[in-house]
């Protein structure tokens, strides 16, 4: 998401925090919906 937009919504420091923390959240839904895919291309079996 473009800063600009970000910022119209960011009113004040807990609008940030409240932001940065979804961002985080996403962040870590993703790699949780990636690593299974991940770790089934892995060609060394320790890695899976």
């Amino acid at each position: 998401m473009p800063m600009a937009s970000v910022s119209k919504h960011i009113g004040s420091m807990d609008d940030l925090f409240t932001h940065l923390l979804q961002d985080i959240y996403d962040a870590e839904k993703q790699i949780e919906n990636a690593l299974p895919k991940m770790a089934g291309k892995a060609c060394d079996a320790t890695l899976r």
